[in-house]
């Protein structure tokens, strides 16, 4: 299953759900560590900047963090660090 594939009982607006889906696939594409800390970070960026927009409420927010945490360190333990 992929990240994309576990956000599917959070409803985004479809520019929104657009760009985390990009993000999930360069984390999930990824082939070294420190490729998968970048996407992570400008994931961090952008639901950073839908906070501070008001686009999402906290609750979505929060998960979406904790969904793409979880999606960075499965791609790392995969990739082995």
């Amino acid at each position: 299953m992929s990240g994309a594939d576990r956000l599917a009982g959070i409803t985004l607006p479809p520019k929104v759900r657009k760009c985390v889906d990009q993000h999930l696939g360069g984390i999930e594409r990824a082939q070294a560590g420190d490729e998968v800390r970048r996407w992570l970070d400008r994931a961090q960026s952008l639901i950073e900047g839908l906070e501070a927009a008001g686009a999402l409420n906290a609750s979505t927010i929060e998960a979406l963090y904790i969904h793409f945490d979880d999606v960075a360190l499965a791609r790392l333990a995969e990739l082995g660090g």
